[in-house]
């Protein structure tokens, strides 16, 4: 080749090399795709990233399924089958408040509560026990499980851990749990270990008779008679009638040498019935939940003394639902004899109430309706006098008291025929009753 060819051909060669460049800028529509697709591109990488974070997200917020669950609430189920209809539908109420509340401690706890009222103390030291995990601040569980544990007999290494946790818990100035851990060590027996703690209870409330009938005890087992006088003796001032301290009377005063004095107490003993209360506002709370024939017997009663008819009433209808209707059959006659009682004394506004309670539960006695209308009548109730004197009439229509009455209410509200007619109805009944007198103060008659 000559040099004139390989110049042209170099010239070519270098000019098809020179070109390149331009016949890629001279393409200005193959360029905008690739932006647009960079952009897209860039979009979708944006897309996922952020699809990724929410998943994870979802990840931590709900779990994959297959970590494992947090546990469920484990109680005790006690077979409630053999129970009164009362007891099994406490404990039942209870266990299920505290299933459908698994995080509440004080659910829990109540279900112990229930369990213990009805001495079912090894369940209800469990759900103690859990209530306590639960609500590990509140003082109520840690001291409830000790003193069922006491009453279960656990061991002396137990005693102190639970009672030292709740003596920990306890709430200043708090003596009944010192009493309890006391009660405790004495069935242990560490008698000056029983000694210190009742002290330290009678240094908290000097009035506790329980604090120095325990003291005195305890002092008896070790030996020391005198200071045993001492305490013993402060218990029988503060309780004539707690049998318990009078029979650790007589033994202390033997134990000193005084056995004249010993046998003197140990008569006194004899006639003693009595047995001084802890009064323990945490125990007594479990103990007014029980719902047994005996503790609704005893709440009926006592209630009854107290005048708190309502309760007396609550107590009927479970004793009735027990089994046991003879408080629901006396207690209207009980009610009408407190309202009447209430109605003598002038105390109106007590009365009025106790009257509606006894119509309610006996709405067919006219001596209620009579007496409720009589209470109205003297407070110058008239139109509700009369009321309760025409349902007492449609009730008795026999008793010329009632149609009497009925006609002063009448007269005093301005419907004096209809007074006549009463005045007259009951003169008919009882010659000589003051439904005669009046007719003759109106110039009437006893026959129209």
């Amino acid at each position: 080749m000559g040099k004139a060819s390989r110049r042209k051909k170099e010239r070519a060669e270098a000019g098809a090399g020179a070109g390149a460049p331009s016949a890629v800028k001279g393409r200005p529509g193959i360029a905008g795709q690739d932006k647009r697709a960079s952009r897209k591109w860039a979009a979708l990488a944006t897309l996922a990233i952020v699809l990724v974070a929410l998943g994870f997200g979802a990840w931590r917020l709900f779990g994959t399924g297959d970590e494992e669950l947090e546990p469920a609430l484990v109680l005790p189920a006690p077979d409630t089958s053999g129970m009164t209809a009362p007891v099994a539908d406490a404990i039942e109420s209870a266990r299920r408040a505290a299933l459908a509340n698994p995080a509440s401690g004080r659910a829990v706890g109540r279900f112990g509560q229930v369990l213990h009222a009805h001495w079912m103390l090894e369940p209800a030291e469990q759900s103690y026990e859990i209530a306590h995990e639960l609500a590990p601040e509140d003082f109520r569980w840690s001291y409830l499980r000790a003193g069922v544990a006491e009453l279960l007999g656990a061991d002396g290494e137990k005693i102190d851990r639970l009672f030292g946790e709740a003596l920990r818990q306890a709430p200043p100035g708090f003596a009944p749990v010192f009493v309890r851990y006391a009660d405790a060590l004495m069935r242990l027996g560490r008698w000056t270990d029983a000694r210190d703690n009742y002290a330290k209870a009678a240094a908290l409330d000097p009035e506790l008779v329980l604090a120095h009938r325990g003291m005195g005890q305890a002092l008896i087992q070790v030996g020391d008679g005198v200071a045993a006088v001492e305490h013993l003796e402060r218990a029988a001032a503060l309780s004539p009638n707690d049998r318990i301290a009078r029979v650790a009377l007589a033994r202390a005063y033997a134990l000193a040498g005084d056995d004249q004095r010993a046998a003197a107490l140990s008569k006194e003993a004899e006639q003693a019935r009595g047995s001084a209360p802890l009064p323990d506002p945490i125990f007594f709370e479990v103990e007014s939940l029980a719902v047994d024939p005996e503790s609704l017997r005893n709440r009926y009663a006592r209630n009854l003394r107290r005048g708190d008819v309502q309760a007396a009433a609550e107590a009927a209808r479970l004793l009735e639902q027990s089994g046991d209707p003879t408080p629901n059959q006396q207690l209207p006659l009980v009610v009408k004899q407190h309202a009447n009682q209430l109605a003598f004394a002038g105390d109106f506004d007590k009365a009025l109430a106790a009257y509606q309670e006894a119509a309610r539960l006996a709405p067919d006695d006219p001596e209620i309706e009579h007496n409720w209308g009589t209470v109205l009548l003297r407070r110058g109730e008239l139109e509700a006098a009369a009321e309760h004197f025409e349902r007492a009439v449609a009730l008795n229509p026999d008793s010329a008291d009632s149609l009497y009455n009925l006609g002063l209410a009448l007269e005093g509200i301005g419907r004096d025929d209809q007074a006549i007619a009463y005045f007259r109805a009951a003169a008919a009944i009882e010659p000589q009753h003051a439904a005669a007198q009046r007719l003759d103060e109106l110039g009437l008659t006893p026959e129209p």
